[in-house]
């Protein structure tokens, strides 16, 4: 959670974590039970979309 204390792309943050393929369904369960956010305002969500803490006010 601490790679995504500041905004950051997805897929760049699940590298910084480890293996993108192990961490990235970890990620997805953080973003659907709230601990990560997202903006999917705009539309659907990429390899680059910005994910943050939930802490975080922050907007695109």
């Amino acid at each position: 959670m601490e790679v995504f204390r500041e905004p950051m792309g997805l897929w760049e943050g699940a590298g910084l974590v480890g293996d993108r393929l192990q961490v990235l369904p970890v990620l997805f369960h953080l973003l659907w039970s709230g601990a990560l956010r997202t903006d999917l305002a705009g539309g659907l969500m990429e390899s680059d979309s910005l994910v943050w803490t939930e802490g975080i006010r922050w907007a695109a």
